[in-house]
């Protein structure tokens, strides 16, 4: 009898089950559990200069991946990459297929490969909002030489946490590179293509800029110009006939440009001018004589983009489309309006600039938390850089490995077992890929004095924001705004606020120090990080502590 009722129990509850199966079908994020758990993936490579292209980069980061995949039973949909690709902006061809590729695919993808994060991007905060768009896709960026568990908070942390690091690296390479060119233009010489009518070549590694024959008729230019007193038009049908094909703005872009006048000018060198060593096309006087014209001097900055500095920054928030702004001449006053016809979203530039002021408070941060917020950002950054130590273990193992291919390849040489066409070619790939490995470790050791100096740029950006925005000019206005919201943000008309998908990484992690400070938060185990979890998520406000 007690068995009878086991086995009736049995199958009553095993009909139960199968009854409830069969409402499986009806439970939501089905098509996302399919992906999550997914093993397809595509593989992505990439190279940082045409030099590598040559070397074993490529070669390292496919095999390396690949050896990933079959270890974790991942089958490969697709590979991209494989070719010289700057990461500085995310804009690339082959990355952007790859992305489309990755969404679009009737294969469902739960993984991109990648060898490490600065493969993928270094953007920084663009490449953190790329991985979490595609989060939500249920699509993970994987790197191999740099494993996290991007299903975590944590695991989200430290991947963001990599490309921060892979954009800080790439500021410091950009920190060198500037200083060199700033050293060139400070001796004269022009770093850049020379401008239409010179010449630009190398002799006995000396740079020379001649005038060209272009040249010598663009002198008449600027004869016409200041001496028949000719405008433009009349001198761009002389410059056509001559065969020098030239449009109206080039024209006046050529004759206000001192470098004519053997005079150096650039952006690397702001309020400054140095006398180049290249050959003079005018005399300084001449110039001097066109650019001196009264009418120019009196020539002043619309006052339209002086009241209107959210114009194209500011987008609808039901449409998506970017503002324009405009004046209402009969009441001399400035609106924003949205581009889109039929919108129908105007706004007083007045008050939303005011609006704009205010949102900013949400970023600002005080004079007193300076250097609270300088050290608790470098011990930050040094604690989440200590998981760079097993790759540096790796790295040097590689660099050892190297080396002593290098050695192989010199005693196979002299004992003639290879001839010469062999050791040169093996000999550039092994260096190749010397200097690429030793590259990776130098990118892993932090310098904090060029640390340091980074997060003092970014906290005086933060130090009294509101006050620092309504005083700077149009142009320090737009540059303070693309610095902290890189996509612009969007205004919602029906509550009348701001509201943005993306902050700036650091001022993010900046004004979240500063809040916790403020609220008188000692607990620094939080922000230097740990299993806890340090930075919440990010939705439409700016980030908050997890404490």
């Amino acid at each position: 009898m007690r068995e009878y009722y086991l086995t009736y129990t049995n199958k009553k509850t095993e009909n139960k089950m199968n009854d409830i199966n069969n409402f499986i079908q009806f439970a939501k994020n089905n098509k996302t559990a399919e992906r999550i758990s997914g093993s397809n993936c595509i593989i992505y490579t990439r190279v940082s200069s045409k030099e590598q292209q040559e070397g074993y980069s490529l070669e390292t980061q496919r095999k390396a991946i690949e050896h990933y995949a079959q270890k974790n039973n991942l089958y490969t949909i697709a590979y991209f990459g494989g070719t010289y690709e700057s990461a500085k902006n995310d804009e690339r061809k082959e990355f952007t297929r790859m992305l489309t590729f990755a969404r679009r695919s009737k294969e469902k993808i739960s993984y991109i490969l990648v060898y490490s994060v600065d493969r993928f991007s270094r953007s920084g905060a663009n490449a953190i909002f790329i991985a979490s768009e595609l989060r939500k896709e249920n699509i993970n960026i994987y790197a191999v030489t740099q494993p996290s568990d991007t299903a975590t908070s944590s695991g989200k942390l430290q991947q963001n946490i990599q490309f921060i690091f892979s954009e800080y690296d790439n500021d410091l390479r950009r920190e060198k590179c500037v200083a060199g060119m700033k050293e060139k233009l400070n001796l004269g010489y022009w770093i850049q293509k020379a401008p239409l009518g010179y010449d630009q070549y190398t002799k006995h590694r000396e740079q020379r800029i001649t005038v060209n024959d272009t040249g010598k008729i663009l002198r008449k230019a600027f004869y016409w110009k200041a001496d028949d007193n000719l405008n433009n038009l009349e001198i761009l049908e002389r410059l056509h006939a001559a065969g020098v094909k030239v449009s109206h703005q080039q024209i006046t872009e050529i004759f206000r440009n001192p470098f004519y006048c053997g005079i150096i000018r650039h952006n690397l060198l702001p309020g400054k001018v140095i006398q180049g060593k290249h050959e003079k096309l005018i005399s300084e006087e001449l110039f001097l004589r066109i650019n001196t014209d009264k009418k120019r001097q009196n020539i002043k900055f619309k006052k339209e983009f002086e009241e209107t500095p959210l114009k194209n920054f500011i987008k609808c928030g039901t449409c998506g489309t970017a503002f324009a702004g405009y004046i209402v001449k009969a009441k001399g006053l400035y609106y924003y309006k949205c581009n889109k016809k039929g919108c129908k979203c105007n706004k007083s530039a007045k008050i939303l600039n005011l609006l704009f002021k205010d949102y900013l408070k949400d970023f600002e941060v005080l004079k007193k938390h300076i250097e609270p917020i300088k050290d608790e950002f470098v011990k930050y950054i040094v604690k989440t850089n200590d998981s760079n130590k097993d790759n540096v273990k790796l790295f040097k193992a590689q660099l050892t490995d190297v080396v002593k291919k290098i050695e192989t390849l010199e005693e196979k040489f002299i004992q003639e077992e290879i001839n010469r066409e062999l050791y040169d070619k093996f000999l550039l790939k092994y260096k190749t890929e010397k200097n690429n490995i030793e590259e990776k470790i130098g990118s892993t050791r932090l310098d904090l004095s060029n640390l340091e100096n980074q997060i003092k740029k970014y906290v005086n950006i933060c130090l009294e924001l509101p006050s620092l925005w309504e005083k700077a000019s149009f142009h320090a206005k737009m540059e303070i705004q693309n610095i902290i919201f890189p996509e612009g943000i969007l205004y919602d008309r029906e509550n009348s606020n701001y509201r943005t998908s993306k902050v700036n990484s650091v001022i993010r992690l900046i004004t979240s120090i500063a809040r916790s400070l403020e609220e008188g938060i000692k607990r620094k185990a939080a922000l230097l990080g740990g299993s806890s979890n340090v930075v919440g998520d990010t939705g439409f406000e700016p980030v908050t502590l997890c404490l």
